[in-house]
């Protein structure tokens, strides 16, 4: 039997990020399986021609939606009669949440609890929508993917998921474009460039959002500025709550020292992360982090936070520090600024770490997951 899956791809982001990523490599993948999966993916109607382009392989089913509210409406009432219609025999949620009622087997992609032990870092009407839906899916769903150990952990305790339903299944990069040499290094010192970036520099990446800790960033990197030719490089776009990152940006005066780039694209990321003495990543927690691959496979050091999947993730293969610890992450800093052995320790560690993770992979695991919730072998 080659089963027909479903997937809301609708909560994709007008510029992709995080989730954003997996959703679009998840049905990229899978697409070109038409053996194993035949695949149909509900899109926003504005979003279709990526998606399109994405995956062609898929049907497409397109939505009007266009406002948060509405999408999760139309999930709720919408999206179990296009299952129906459809004929799947199986629905796959990757942000969170399924329909509650309606008579299609469900998984559901859990990605960390922070709306559970962080509230503070969502915004108010968000929490109290995904700590009840994300329960709810949790516990019913036939079965739970989670994107690590730690996702997995977060989603049997706060999403209450059975332990017995429950899948790890890593998330991954396009392993060819992150680990290839650039053909010419000028053409990454042409995007660079025109991000007005020059070396040497630290490098952030993500969406600006208070989970991120851009605030105890700024603090451990303002002691090294002072005496060192170093910027910090800020790729990505703004998310919700910026007020602390540009509050801690004038308290510490490090305005020109800080180059902010806005959002990038993958070519502009794997020129940063080449360009870079070390990617600095001090979120307080995250289900997995995908910015640790990505640049562990491009050959860039990472110092990142422990307590949560990017210590899972990064292994001996990156500098751990507690999260908001401002002095420890200093001292990280310094340590790979100072040390080149340590660098080269680093990349030639985080190259081998990241062959692990691949969206190929992604893909057999969460095919994988689809059979065993339809019972199939």
């Amino acid at each position: 039997m080659t089963p027909r899956v479903l997937i809301d791809a609708t909560s994709l982001p007008p510029r992709p990020a995080g989730v954003g990523h997996y959703i679009l490599n998840l049905v990229s993948r899978l697409s070109r399986r038409p053996d194993d999966i035949d695949l149909h993916v509900a899109v926003k109607a504005s979003d279709a021609e990526v998606v399109r382009a994405t995956a062609p392989g898929a049907t497409l089913h397109e939505t009007g939606v266009r406002s948060r509210p509405a999408r999760l409406a139309w999930e709720q009432t919408a999206l179990p009669r296009l299952a129906r219609r459809t004929g799947a025999d199986l629905v796959h949620g990757p942000h969170y949440t399924l329909p509650v009622l309606g008579g299609t087997p469900g998984v559901v992609t859990f990605h960390d609890p922070t709306f559970f032990t962080d509230p503070e870092l969502h915004e108010r009407a968000k929490v109290a929508y995904f700590r009840t839906m994300s329960r709810l899916t949790a516990e019913r769903a036939a079965r739970v993917i989670a994107v690590s150990r730690y996702a997995r952990s977060a989603a049997e305790r706060f999403g209450r998921a059975d332990p017995a339903r429950v899948d790890v299944v890593y998330l991954g990069i396009d392993l060819a474009t992150y680990t290839a040499e650039p053909a010419h290094m000028e053409a990454d010192d042409q995007l660079r460039t025109a991000l007005g970036v020059r070396r040497p520099y630290l490098l952030w990446v993500g969406t600006i959002e208070p989970r991120k800790d851009l605030p105890t960033l700024l603090e451990a990197f303002a002691p090294l500025a002072g005496g060192a030719d170093h910027r910090l490089v800020v790729a990505g776009q703004h998310g919700w709550g910026v007020e602390p990152f540009e509050a801690a940006l004038d308290r510490t005066g490090l305005g020109d020292r800080v180059i902010r780039t806005g959002y990038v694209t993958e070519p502009e990321k794997i020129a940063l992360y080449r360009g870079a003495e070390a990617l600095v990543y001090p979120s307080i927690a995250e289900g997995f982090g995908i910015q640790v691959v990505e640049a562990m496979a491009t050959g860039c050091p990472v110092v990142t936070t422990t307590g949560s999947a990017p210590e899972e993730v990064g292994g001996d293969a990156v500098l751990l520090v507690p999260p908001r610890d401002a002095a420890q992450l200093r001292i990280a800093i310094e340590r790979i600024v100072g040390d080149p052995a340590e660098r080269t320790r680093l990349r030639d560690a985080g190259r081998a770490r990241a062959r692990a993770f691949d969206w190929t992979r992604t893909a057999d695991g969460t095919l994988g997951c689809y059979r065993r919730a339809l019972g199939l072998r």
